[in-house]
């Protein structure tokens, strides 16, 4: 599942080309989501401090992107405030980046 998820958000364009190599964070990021769709569906997962079917947030994780990692990546390492529960966190920022973008990208539109 791992290597699934890496292809999903283009692991490999995370590298830095000056040390030819990827932030150990993205590998943690991948991790994360690979669990998420490994879940039992029916099981329950607490996301922004609700409970949520795993089949509802792995309907959203499978539309992560490499725009979205990159933005939890940014993100995580601007937060003011030291990370308790750094998975717990890392995770509703996941499930959080796939609406953030879409909603972006729609205040973006010229639609009214």
């Amino acid at each position: 599942m791992l290597e699934q998820v890496m292809r999903q958000v283009e692991y490999r364009c995370f590298a830095d080309l000056h040390l030819n190599r990827v932030d150990p964070f993205y590998k943690e990021l991948c991790l994360i989501i690979a669990e998420v769709l490994v879940l039992d569906p029916v099981s329950i997962i607490k996301i922004n401090g609700s409970n949520i079917y795993a089949h509802l947030v792995q309907e959203v994780f499978l539309r992560l992107q490499n725009d979205h990692v990159r933005l939890v990546f940014k993100n995580f390492h601007n937060v003011p405030t030291r990370v308790y529960n750094k998975k717990a966190y890392l995770r509703t920022a996941l499930y959080n980046a796939v609406f953030e973008i879409e909603s972006d990208s729609v205040n973006d539109s010229n639609c009214i």
